[in-house]
């Protein structure tokens, strides 16, 4: 099941989101297998994602995502988005699908796949986990927004 926190971060960020709170979890319920366990999504402010930054990575800078994978037999883990983060970084128009992207990112790490290059070297089209994130990013884009 599917927890989403704190959306309130993000409707002050992007007021009218073409989808609900509760279509949101479905469609990532039904597009990615979560099994028996719970994951938290956890929308926040920029000062909250910099201090996990820098307490987990050690990087001083506000990021878009964090996930942590929690092991726990109830709890699969957290994902924390930053939408301030990504309004500062991309059009408007491309707001709620990165918002998507980041929510399948996070799980997809949180469900064991990795990069198999580092980040700034990723060649997307060839890398397996950003394959499948994208395929499921589309999919939720026709079924969320009816494109």
């Amino acid at each position: 099941m599917v927890n989403i926190l704190d959306i309130q971060i993000l409707l002050d960020i992007h007021p009218k989101l073409p989808f609900t709170q509760k279509d949101l979890i479905k469609c990532l319920e039904q597009n990615l297998t979560l099994g028996d366990q719970n994951l938290n999504i956890i929308f926040v402010e920029s000062v909250y994602i910099k201090e996990l930054n820098g307490e987990y990575r050690n990087i001083d800078e506000v990021t878009d995502v964090l996930s942590f994978n929690l092991d726990s037999n109830d709890l699969l883990g957290e994902i924390y988005i930053c939408p301030e983060y990504v309004i500062n970084n991309f059009s408007d128009t491309k707001f709620i699908e990165e918002i998507i992207r980041l929510c399948v990112h996070g799980i997809l790490h949180l469900q064991g796949h990795r990069h198999e290059k580092e980040f700034d070297k990723v060649d997307y089209k060839k890398e397996p986990m950003y394959i499948k994130q994208e395929e499921i990013v589309n999919k939720m884009l026709r079924s969320l927004i009816q494109k």
